[in-house]
């Protein structure tokens, strides 16, 4: 069929919206503290990928993860109450805090019998009580001695998560860790190499540089940039990259907080002017949302230091710093352009009623032109004589099938191609644009199909799954997304046999080869260019179909 005028044709493929990562997804994190005044039915979990459980404490005789009585009913119902209103929301459990008994969890590190202990009560309890993963909060520890055995107990922990989740087919519980701004702590480093290698990412405390309780001086203490010194969220996030961390493992603190000095003279409120202790409260820290209610009470008008990035206030006396609306923003903005792994707030209860801070950070992210890439595909097809020549301008390949990319042809399965991309962007909650595996080098589909020949599935799943309870496991899962996606048409299933293999597990399945757009060969793998059969092609060149049978 001929045609008689030029056709433009625009493709747009949206990608999903599953952010950027090699491990999970742009992290959205917030700690909900056991002593906090909002009940957990309160929290805004829509807001959040992540929500963290604090604290468990250690038992020092057993060095078993402990849970006061006080703490036991929201504890054990931490979980199924924040995916109330956010299902795919993601638990963790973290053990230890601030006021945690340092020499118990030192005694615990040093030997191996107390490691196992303390290993096998955290996952216990971990499944126990349906939380994802844990979080190793222990910020005091501050000896070689301390941070050598804290590596050993990161090695044998990974061990035992990688053992369990084998033996009961449940995927992997997520391990992660608290750390200092810097990972030079007093005269000891933390273990960067076993951090690499077993934690899944850190929390990195940028916040509580100074203190009104013992620093004389007002100050920004959360500051982003400090010109003039070495304490300041830039200075440590460096250190910790330029020490060998990679950057998709630090998750930024944000304090939803502030402090309260007492100026010695309230003409000079400048950052760094003179200071004569807390103001306000006992310890000078007040919750951004009493924070705010106090200002508002006081008619106080808020300042922005753009050289720290900090905003604050003064009423009467009292030199309160916070984070505000705006400076969250820049923040955020900047773990993106460093390409941190996301953010955590502490806590999510001192934000205010209307969750301003919160909404921010998440509008921030949405915003971010890595979870808004488009699969954008130009055709132009021009007239000449019974033919039409097809020009491929651009395209980032996503669940556009090969034969289109390659051929501009479409198949009978290239529908089958899409649904087998989604599935492995379901299960692993990764998106297809993005470079997997240990050395980032690798598509989503050379990612998955690497794994899942090796044994290793498993390891390739969103932890938040659980596959306990279905007729159709996730490796199953992921076997038929790999059969989905290979690079012949005729080696895929039919959409028939595709439903069938979803709904019967006893349905016999062939062994998928590597995926399309794989730059790599199995040496078993026969090296033909295989062509599409005609009979299966609905073709764009000569713009005619193909009578074919219902699927």
């Amino acid at each position: 069929m001929a045609l008689t005028i030029p056709t433009l044709f625009l493709l747009l493929f949206l990608s999903s919206k599953f952010p950027c990562s090699t491990a999970q997804t742009w992290i959205k994190s917030g700690y909900w503290f056991s002593g906090s005044e909002l009940p957990v039915t309160d929290i805004n979990s829509p807001l959040f990928t992540h929500l963290i459980w604090a604290f468990a404490g250690l038992n020092s005789s057993t060095y078993q993860l402990s849970i006061s009585s006080s703490d036991a009913q929201s504890f054990s119902t931490f979980t199924p109450t924040v995916k109330q209103k956010n299902p795919t929301v993601t638990t963790l459990l973290s053990i230890g805090g601030g006021s945690a008994n340092s020499s118990t969890f030192s005694s615990m590190v040093s030997q191996s019998g107390f490691r196992k202990s303390f290993i096998e009560s955290s996952m216990k309890t971990a499944r126990s009580y349906g939380f994802n993963g844990l979080d190793f909060c222990w910020v005091s520890a501050s000896t070689s001695s301390e941070m050598t055995n804290m590596a050993t107990l990161f090695d044998e922990w990974r061990l035992a998560i990688k053992s369990e989740s084998a033996n009961s087919s449940r995927s992997q519980l997520i391990l992660t860790m608290a750390v200092k701004f810097s990972p030079d702590h007093y005269n000891a480093s933390f273990p960067i190499e076993s951090i690499k290698k077993n934690l899944d990412w850190v929390h990195v405390i940028a916040y509580d540089y100074y203190m009104p309780s013992w620093w004389n001086y007002t100050a920004a203490f959360s500051a982003l940039y400090d010109p003039g010194g070495e304490v300041s969220t830039e200075y440590g996030i460096n250190a910790w990259i330029d020490g060998g961390l990679s950057a998709n493992k630090l998750v930024l603190g944000l304090p939803f907080y502030g402090y309260a000095w007492t100026l010695v003279n309230p003409n000079d409120s400048a950052v760094g002017a003179l200071a004569k202790g807390p103001a306000i409260t006992n310890f000078g820290s007040m919750s951004y949302k009493n924070l705010k209610a106090y200002m508002q009470r006081y008619g106080a008008v808020s300042e922005y230091n753009a050289t720290y990035v900090v905003n604050y206030c003064v009423i009467g006396s009292s030199w309160i710093a916070y984070d505000d609306v705006e400076v969250v923003k820049i923040k955020v903005a900047y773990a993106k352009k460093m390409n941190l792994l996301g953010y955590f707030v502490w806590q999510v209860p001192y934000d205010d009623e209307n969750w301003v801070l919160s909404s921010q950070a998440a509008q921030e992210d949405e915003k971010d032109p890595r979870n808004k890439r488009h699969f954008l595909l130009l055709v132009i097809l021009l007239p000449t004589a019974a033919t039409v020549t097809l020009v491929l301008v651009s395209v980032t390949c996503g669940y556009v099938p090969p034969e289109y990319v390659k051929c501009g042809i479409y198949s009978t399965k290239s529908d089958v191609y899409s649904f087998g991309v989604l599935l492995l962007q379901i299960i692993s909650g990764k998106r297809s644009n993005c470079l997997h595996g240990l050395h980032e080098n690798l598509t989503l589909l050379e990612y998955a199909y690497d794994l899942w020949k090796c044994g290793k599935g498993m390891e390739f799943m969103d932890p938040s799954l659980d596959d306990t309870n279905s007729s159709c496991k996730l490796v199953r899962c992921m076997q038929i997304a790999l059969l989905c996606v290979q690079e012949n048409p005729a080696n895929r299933p039919s959409m028939l046999e595709l439903s069938s293999m979803l709904k019967n597990e006893t349905v016999a399945m062939n062994t998928p080869k590597r995926p399309a757009f794989s730059t790599r060969r199995d040496e078993d793998e026969v090296q033909v260019q295989e062509s599409t059969s005609q009979q299966e092609i609905w073709s764009v060149g000569d713009v005619s179909f193909t009578q074919t049978e219902a699927r």
